[in-house]
């Protein structure tokens, strides 16, 4: 397993690094090693009893801090119900990014999938073992069982069962808030407003605090398709603090035009030997 250099992060940020290795279970290391589950360890060891998960493609915008409730066990950064209490058919994106209600049916009749605020799973706020390992052990027998009961977007589909069906349970408190924007979704209307008078900084001044999104299509500069200004700022301001302005923008096109030619490199793989050349 590689072992990522984190070390200008730590100093720059005073992190503190949680590594999969270092792990005290060892069911829990072969469970989440190398893959999507890796980010499942904050919840079990992490070393903050309540902490905010952010994933990579994702940057604060703006201090929310005074939006995170920290008085319930998990907080939903969405502030839409995905699928109404009295809809009949089950709507076909429910089990393409989650679950299928029907299969899950066979290990939990008693859960109710409408009227719920269905998230992503790569932004939200958390209370140290709100969902115990236990737990999602079960669930992960269950996927095996039975193929298709989960979605192929990594931890998305049982992340969501378990806060929906353990809060249904009162087994969990949880809440929702309008901390998420994803421009898919929402548009770049409003992102564009507060970068309207900000260059290439950080805004002085961000309408509403909380995190920038950008699943989906990743920010790449030279991807035209994908809409990336808040998430470049963000990358900026880091590479600012060791290479100056001229600096961070190099530093920033290096590490665009490598995943650019790593594409290319998959590609030309698969292309000679799908030939077998």
């Amino acid at each position: 397993m590689a072992i990522f250099d984190v070390s200008d992060l730590e100093k720059e940020y005073d992190l503190l690094v949680l590594r999969v290795a270092e792990l005290r279970s060892d069911e829990m290391r072969k469970l989440i090693c190398g893959d999507y589950r890796a980010k499942l360890a904050a919840l079990w060891q992490g070393p903050f009893e309540f902490y905010v998960w952010l994933d990579s493609d994702a940057i604060v915008w703006g201090d929310f801090t005074s939006h995170v409730r920290t008085d319930v066990d998990f907080q939903i950064f969405w502030s839409e119900i995905s699928v109404a209490s009295d809809v009949v058919e089950t709507p076909s994106w429910l089990s393409h990014f989650y679950f299928d209600p029907e299969k899950l049916q066979r290990f939990d009749p008693d859960f109710n999938w409408r009227g719920n605020s269905y998230f992503s799973a790569g932004v939200f706020a958390c209370r140290r073992n709100a969902i115990s390992f236990t737990n999602w052990l079960k669930v992960e027998t269950w996927s095996k069982q039975v193929p298709g009961l989960f979605s192929g977007f990594g931890d998305m589909g049982p992340l969501n069962y378990h806060v929906h069906s353990m809060a249904q349970r009162g087994e969990l408190h949880i809440a929702q808030s309008d901390l998420q924007h994803i421009w898919e979704h929402h548009g770049v209307a409003e992102l564009e407003e507060d970068c309207s008078d900000a260059g290439w900084r950080f805004p002085a001044s961000i309408r509403r605090p909380g995190v920038a999104h950008f699943c989906g299509r990743k920010p790449f500069l030279f991807d035209r398709k994908a809409y990336s200004r808040p998430f470049t700022i963000a990358r900026l301001e880091h590479h600012r603090h060791h290479h100056g302005e001229l600096g961070a923008w190099a530093a920033l096109l290096n590490e665009d035009l490598r995943v650019i030619f790593g594409k290319v490199e998959r590609r030309v793989k698969r292309f000679v030997f799908g030939q077998g050349i």
